[in-house]
């Protein structure tokens, strides 16, 4: 990691049974100190993405955050490939939700270097798998999307 970096592993979740979707993040910084964060949604056209939602709900967070931070780079880490196709062109946002996330992504990467890292879901990557645990902490116990945050604001994971 070089100064100015920050690492971030974003997930999605859903749940039928709860009628919401969440997110979850996993920010690692330099010192290697590592926090968390997670939210959830439940508005009826968002509902219809499922977990893409909260993927791409995770994506936009983690960037925001890392803004706020004054972060001047960002890689993010994630397992699910639209959280890079719609931002860098290689697929095609088709409907209102994956074009405000693009747009708003595009427009963000224009003060923050927005890396993205693709790692298979569900095979052991140990962020990856807590990104997934937030996620699904968000759907159990958010309560909306938390105000963007300057991340070691955000609750600390200690290994």
């Amino acid at each position: 990691m070089t100064d100015g970096n920050v690492i971030a592993y974003v997930d999605g979740s859903y749940s039928d049974a709860a009628g919401k979707y969440a997110f979850g993040c996993v920010f690692i910084l330099n010192d290697n100190r590592i926090f968390t964060a997670f939210g959830n949604g439940d508005n009826p056209e968002s509902l219809k993405q499922r977990n893409v939602t909260g993927e791409m709900l995770g994506a936009m967070y983690a960037v925001q955050c890392a803004r706020l931070s004054g972060f001047s780079s960002i890689d993010i880490y994630y397992d699910y490939s639209g959280i890079e196709m719609w931002v860098t062109g290689g697929w095609k946002a088709k409907n209102e939700l994956t074009q405000k996330y693009s747009q708003a992504m595009r427009s963000w990467g224009t003060t923050i270097d927005i890396r993205f890292h693709k790692v298979e879901g569900h095979t052991g990557v140990k962020y990856n798998e807590l990104a997934d645990k937030m996620a699904k902490r968000g759907i159990e116990e958010g309560a909306g999307v938390p105000p963007y945050s300057n991340i070691e604001m955000l609750e600390q994971y200690f290994d």
